[in-house]
């Protein structure tokens, strides 16, 4: 009797997780314990932000986490939860990357160098005010097309691997270059598009 039993509740629990997995993300609200196609679609768009690190299709408490800094960051309510307004806000991010703004950045030289609007960058950062911060971080559209940047005094190609999150390998290799510790002020590199982001 007893292995029948569990043989009825397990066809049960998949019958009923089958129209789970096969959801269309947007069709449900998601939160904790919820799993599936939409999750993992949810949890890829958060990694490519850089909120989450891996995904899995199981809504646990780092994809919480995760959902509730995005929702911080976009001025959504805090809730944790992808509802349509967390949904829309996720959906509407193409591809992005981080960018650390640096001495003498502007939204207008930032918005130049990434082949995108002032006001595209103002909505995509939530940004109440375009006076910026030395050292902030910004998201930017990522492109296929490698970008152009003046090196500036101080600058190696450790700080700005580091500001566009790609390898110093990376650099050099687009470059050609053969001593990559020896570049100069004005020097204008191409720089590589990050694979994520």
């Amino acid at each position: 009797m007893k292995p029948r039993l569990i043989a009825l509740l397990t066809l049960c629990v998949l019958l009923f997780s089958l129209p789970v997995l096969a959801q269309e993300p947007g069709e449900r609200i998601l939160g904790l314990g919820c799993w599936g196609e939409d999750v993992f679609w949810c949890q890829r768009k958060l990694m490519d932000l850089g909120l989450m690190s891996q995904a899995t299709g199981r809504f646990g408490p780092e994809t919480e986490a995760a959902v509730k800094k995005f929702q911080e960051l976009h001025g959504l309510p805090v809730d944790g939860l992808v509802g349509p307004l967390t949904f829309q806000a996720l959906n509407s991010i193409q591809s992005v990357q981080y960018y650390t703004v640096q001495s003498g950045d502007s939204l207008y030289t930032i918005a130049r160098r990434f082949g995108t609007t002032m006001e595209e960058l103002v909505n995509l950062n939530n940004l109440t005010n375009t006076t910026l911060q030395i050292g902030q971080k910004l998201l930017v559209p990522a492109g296929g097309q490698p970008l152009a940047y003046v090196v500036k005094p101080g600058d190696n190609l450790y700080t700005i691997a580091q500001r566009f999150g790609v390898t110093v390998d990376a650099i050099a290799k687009l470059n050609n270059l053969k001593n990559p510790s020896l570049i100069l002020p004005g020097q204008e590199l191409m720089i590589p598009t990050p694979n994520t982001f």
